[in-house]
């Protein structure tokens, strides 16, 4: 018995292995926009989720590519994209397995309710 109790402690005392894609992001969304994700050189891939069952949230990069000019994340805005109650969207970089190209910007995100549950896969 004490030669199991030994084995389970050698076993908890190795770190756990790295984290492999997807990378997951739960942050949680309110009512006034705010970024969900920071610039990543490496990004390929991207799957925004709303578990909400009530709330609708809004996702968009944070710059408008004619101005250069700070996007105003918003619920059915303009540079939005308005993802309903228990709805997905996918932003990818190209056909599965092949190179793709990198989607480094930062994105924002706004609910239409406070402390709404967000979920973001990230793959490179």
């Amino acid at each position: 018995m004490r030669w199991l109790i030994a084995v389970g402690l050698l076993l908890m005392a190795f770190p756990a292995g790295a984290q492999v894609p997807p990378y997951v992001h739960a942050p949680t969304v309110g009512t006034s926009a705010s970024q969900v994700l920071g610039t990543d050189n490496s990004r390929k891939r991207l799957i925004f989720f709303n578990p909400s069952s009530t709330a609708t949230i809004a996702v968009c990069p944070s710059v408008n590519r004619d101005n250069g000019a700070a996007i105003t994340c918003a619920v059915n805005g303009a540079g939005s994209i308005t993802i309903l109650p228990l709805g997905s969207f996918i932003v990818d970089s190209g056909a599965p397995g092949s190179q793709g190209f990198a989607m480094p910007g930062p994105w924002n995100a706004v609910a239409s309710g406070s402390s709404t549950p967000f979920t973001i896969l990230e793959f490179y």
